[in-house]
């Protein structure tokens, strides 16, 4: 998908922006921080893209890097449960949905590509 620049862009782009520090610098999402970083230990980015709030748990899909998303759930409570992981490839992500969340998802990409220039 080509990005054009229009105000859903941006406003996916500053959300995805601040999903990456909110990831990185707060402390609350250390245990995604850490599970992502064991999962993918050359991990160079990664943004959150959708967050479901359960009754006790939370379930957050990720995009590491520019090729891989991963769902972590993990319970709210209990850090003891372990959290149950999927990992798939970006192309499985892509396929099905609605046109406004392929725009975030190739938002995501192009930050995550930007990024990973440097």
């Amino acid at each position: 998908m080509k990005l054009r620049g229009t105000i859903t862009e941006q406003a996916y782009r500053k959300e995805l922006q601040a999903s990456r520090i909110r990831l990185l610098d707060d402390i609350s999402m250390r245990r995604y921080l850490n599970i992502i970083r064991d999962t993918f230990p050359t991990m160079k980015t990664a943004y959150i893209l959708y967050w479901t709030l359960e009754q006790g748990e939370d379930i957050i899909t990720f995009l590491v890097d520019t090729h891989t998303v991963m769902n972590i759930e993990l319970d709210r409570y209990d850090d003891k449960i372990a959290p149950i992981l999927e990992v798939y490839p970006i192309e499985n992500l892509i396929k099905g949905h609605s046109k406004t969340n392929q725009i975030k998802i190739a938002v995501a990409l192009d930050l995550a590509k930007n990024e990973l220039k440097f």
